[in-house]
Order: structure tokens, then C-alpha cells, then sequence
């Protein structure tokens, strides 16, 4: 390594002294092979090609997207019937036990007066039939 040094330091000397240029002169560009016009062409092209790549990749994710969100909707539309199926079920079973625990066979007669009464009481609130006693029943009134 060093001996080579030393050659590379004396020719450069030598070439100095004989004024032979041995370096490349500042505004050295080296020639291309293909001229700008044609790698424009070539960089447009690529360009085109990757746009065309992307466009179809985005079209493909959109196609799956859509037929995700398809499933997706119809599985929730399954669940909400499942669970309103469930509660119309659970309501009926409710209505069921507490038609038996009733008695009378489980049947309750709504046209039987004496029973509704024995349930709810008399159909008067107290509160209206003293406020009934107080002002009247109202009555026909003028209009003016």
C-alpha cells in the first residue's frame, strides 16, 4: 500500500511539472446514454403504470369494503330479529305463568264486574268525588 502511495505522490509530481493534466476539470459532466425527452417519457409511463396499480388496489379494497358492510348489516339485522324473537318468548312465557298462578284455570274474565271491583276497587277516585261535593259537577257552561 505504501510503496503504491508513494508511485501515485511522483507521478503526480511529474504530470505537474510536464503540465499533463491529471484530474478532471471542474464543469466535467459525463455523457447519458438516453436524452431527457426520453427518460420524461419513460418517468411518465411509470408514473401511469403505478397510478393504474394504486387505482385498481382501491377499486379491489372498495368491492371488499362494501361486501364486508354488506355481512356486517345483515348480521345485525339477524341479531335484532333473534332478540326481539327472544322477548316476544320471554313475554309469552311471563304471560303463561302468570295466567296460571292466577287460578280459575288460569283465566281471568273481563266482563265480570264484581271481580274487577274486588281488584281495583270502586271506579270513583276521592279526591274528584269530594272535589264533585265542593264545586259541583261543572255543568253546562255559556259561551261567550
Amino acid at each position: 500500500y505504501n510503496m503504491a502511495l508513494d508511485a501515485v505522490k511522483d507521478a503526480r509530481a511529474l504530470c505537474k511539472d510536464n503540465h499533463i493534466p491529471f484530474t478532471r476539470p471542474d464543469d466535467f459532466f459525463a455523457e447519458m446514454v438516453k436524452t431527457d425527452d426520453h427518460m420524461a417519457k419513460v418517468k411518465d409511463r411509470l408514473i401511469f403504470e403505478s397510478k393504474k396499480i394504486n387505482a385498481f388496489e382501491q377499486r379491489k379494497a372498495n368491492r371488499e369494503f362494501k361486501l364486508r358492510a354488506k355481512e356486517t348489516h345483515a348480521n345485525k339485522l339477524e341479531q335484532k330479529a333473534k332478540q326481539k324473537r327472544d322477548h316476544l318468548q320471554q313475554v309469552d312465557d311471563w304471560a303463561k305463568s302468570a295466567a296460571a298462578s292466577r287460578g280459575h284455570g288460569g283465566v281471568m274474565n273481563d266482563d265480570d264486574e264484581a271481580q274487577y271491583e274486588r281488584n281495583f276497587g270502586s271506579g270513583t277516585n276521592k279526591r274528584r268525588a269530594n272535589a264533585d261535593k265542593k264545586y259541583g259537577f261543572g255543568g253546562n257552561h255559556k259561551k261567550s
